[in-house]
């Protein structure tokens, strides 16, 4: 990674942070180079508002997770395996520190109009990507049998609606998993019962 790629991430992770506690609007410019430790002109030779690089910050997560379940699907990786690993990640993210990011986002819908058919394709492109691991486990005899879209679709909406409310509403870790058993109740095989 080149020395501008590296400061680019260093500026999108310190603005993860701000972004999670004081929400999109309220996030200037000013609070990011405070928060890097940057001068206006050093930020602004990668970003030229907090919108873009909340742009950046959303693409790149999303890019990172498509390029992790390529590779391990391609290197062969169990399906439940990568179903766990995704379920572990979104559990963590509700406990997160930055778990007022979810909140952040929808308030950048609101605020950022233009934005939602962005919006609209990124959760689509989520949705893809967990079809694809169902898919994935279906075909390897993972996992049950049932419609991988509407099920991909109802994970990711609920997970979002789980993620947007935790910073507001008291939910123990306990709950979430609970919640996250009974997904995946709905789809992997149980294995007691095959043998």
């Amino acid at each position: 990674m080149t020395k501008g790629l590296k400061t680019r991430q260093f500026i999108i992770e310190n603005a993860v942070a701000l972004f999670s506690k004081k929400g999109y609007v309220a996030v200037t410019m000013k609070d990011i180079c405070e928060s890097c430790q940057m001068s206006r002109g050093g930020v602004y030779r990668y970003f030229s508002s907090t919108k873009e690089i909340f742009i950046a910050m959303l693409e790149t997560d999303l890019a990172v997770n498509q390029a992790l379940t390529e590779e391990s699907i391609r290197k062969g990786v169990p399906a439940d395996r990568i179903l766990t690993i995704y379920f572990e990640q979104e559990v963590a993210l509700i406990h997160s520190e930055n778990n007022g990011l979810y909140f952040a986002i929808h308030e950048f819908a609101f605020a950022e109009p233009d934005q939602r058919e962005s919006l609209n394709k990124r959760v689509k492109a989520g949705i893809q990507l967990l079809q694809t691991i169902l898919e994935y486990g279906q075909g390897t005899k993972a996992f049950k049998t049932f419609d991988a879209e509407a099920l991909a679709t109802h994970i990711i909406y609920f997970m979002d609606s789980l993620k947007t409310s935790s910073p507001i509403l008291d939910m123990s870790k306990e709950t979430a998993e609970k919640q996250v058993d009974l997904l995946k109740s709905m789809i992997f095989i149980d294995k007691k019962r095959q043998s």
